[in-house]
């Protein structure tokens, strides 16, 4: 079972999450070598009677992009000083057109955020923390007092004066476009973005190709909380430990094994949970479920349940008598119930009730975790 963390442990990782970029390019973005953050060129003229050929300034238009790359499959670490939580990794899950669904933890919570790039801003649209589960949230808005609670991380133009405020009435601003930064990972020069609270400054710093570096928060007092980076791999999945509930050989109860689920981005969940529960070595047979059984669709709804769809190879390939059979269904809803923290499985089979020639479901029943059958 998900441990619950006090609501204390959740507002420290929400912040840290706010800035928690995904770094792109190439493994040589993280040399040293400063960082410009506007390019200029002038060229001249000695016809002075010409207006097209008189001194002119051609500036390079630096965008959010070049600092916030939308990049796949790249699991960033931070090295956190002042606080036990300020250390945390982050993953993309999911990345389509101009929005991004991160995920962060910090050892104490794990945190779903949502951004949006439009209008020249980069802004949380939603968030969702103590989410162990991996779902695509894309479509996600927050709204009302949730809605208050989400920032913007950066305004075009990208130049030093450039101020926003934040939904909660936060302001902040960019303060440098050459700050020296030194982190685990290397030195860097970054653009800087300070957000003044009542009694506390943050300080964010942003790399040109890479993203957020560093992240300080003055808390007054001597007191500095401060997460810098300390690694990036690239094209490596999301881990998961997935906990399996399968009917033991003498079919009198429910043994249990975890089994690794791996991601990349936009790798979906019920494709990847369906493999999983066909290969499941420790349960006679090596599988929870029938070789050409798919999940049709997988959610947790608003109601607090998880609705599964299984196909019709989950009924026609099980091949077990009603003892068997009862397992078997505890066994997924179990799986899938602890999977996404909850303790009702609504479970159906190609749209329709379960049915089968031993236990039918009626319109509308679900299934209930249940471990009273699950051997020491």
């Amino acid at each position: 079972m998900r441990k619950k963390v006090p609501n204390l442990m959740v507002a420290l990782v929400v912040p840290l999450l706010a800035s928690c970029s995904l770094f792109g390019g190439s493994d040589s973005s993280s040399d040293s070598s400063a960082v410009s953050s506007v390019s200029s060129s002038v060229s001249s003229s000695t016809d002075s009677g010409s207006a097209s050929s008189s001194s002119s300034e051609n500036v390079e238009a630096v965008t959010i992009e070049a600092y916030y790359p939308f990049s796949a499959s790249v699991f960033t670490k931070y090295l956190g000083e002042g606080n036990e939580y300020a250390s945390f990794t982050v993953y993309p899950q999911y990345i389509e057109g101009n929005r991004m669904q991160i995920t962060s933890n910090n050892g104490g919570t794990q945190v779903v955020t949502v951004l949006e790039l439009a209008d020249g801003e980069l802004r949380e649209v939603f968030t969702r923390p103590e989410t162990y589960f991996r779902e695509n949230m894309l479509e996600k808005t927050a709204s009302g007092d949730a809605a208050n609670q989400l920032d913007i991380l950066l305004k075009e133009p990208l130049e030093v004066g450039n101020s926003w405020v934040n939904a909660s009435g936060v302001p902040s601003e960019i303060t440098n476009l050459t700050a020296q930064i030194e982190t685990p990972m290397g030195n860097f020069e970054a653009l800087e973005v300070t957000t003044t609270y009542e009694a506390s400054t943050t300080k964010d710093y942003y790399v040109k190709d890479m993203g957020l570096v560093k992240r300080v928060t003055d808390l007054g007092d001597d007191m500095v909380v401060s997460s810098s980076l300390e690694a990036r791999n690239e094209d490596v999945p999301e881990t998961q430990q997935l906990r399996v509930f399968y009917p033991d050989s003498e079919l009198m109860g429910l043994n249990a094994t975890s089994i690794v689920l791996s991601y990349t981005t936009n790798d979906i969940t019920r494709t990847i949970l369906a493999e999983a529960l066909k290969n499941v070595p420790d349960a006679p047979g090596g599988s929870l479920i029938g070789p050409n059984v798919s999940i049709n669709s997988l959610s947790l709804s608003d109601d607090g349940r998880v609705y599964v769809d299984f196909s019709q190879e989950f009924v026609s390939e099980m091949n077990a008598g009603t003892s068997a059979e009862s397992l078997i269904l505890q066994g997924v809803v179990n799986t899938i119930g602890e999977y996404y923290g909850v303790q009702e499985v609504y479970l159906t089979v190609a749209g329709n009730p379960y049915e089968s020639g031993h236990i039918l479901m009626a319109e509308g029943a679900y299934f209930t975790v249940d471990y009273t059958k699950v051997n020491e």
